[in-house]
């Protein structure tokens, strides 16, 4: 569960390569400790289902990701012919006459 709760929130933070990472590894452990749990060899079967499904959120923001990040590497010479230098640019500019 912990790290699935690492993953969710460090995939915003590293381009989803952190969030994949930790994801994939929470979604492994909460299925094994859910194994586990159903045998009786183990206890707290719900952390093990919340390991499950933040390990698959974690999965899926990661993928989104490096998506996005893949998404804008390959467009940005799309931007550049347009004669845009700032897709996101924010600024105003006014130009005054003196």
């Amino acid at each position: 569960m912990i790290l699935g709760i690492v993953g969710v929130v460090l995939a915003f933070c590293s381009y989803g390569i952190l969030g994949l990472i930790l994801g994939g590894l929470a979604l492994i452990f909460g299925i094994l400790g859910k194994k586990r749990a159903d045998r009786g060899e183990a206890g707290h079967r719900g952390q093990a289902i919340a390991g499950i499904v933040l390990g698959a959120i974690g999965l899926v923001l990661g993928v989104a990701g490096i998506a996005l990040i893949i998404y804008i590497a390959t467009h940005v010479d799309e931007w550049e012919k347009s004669g845009r230098d700032d897709p996101w640019g924010t600024s105003l500019v006014v130009e005054t006459r003196r």
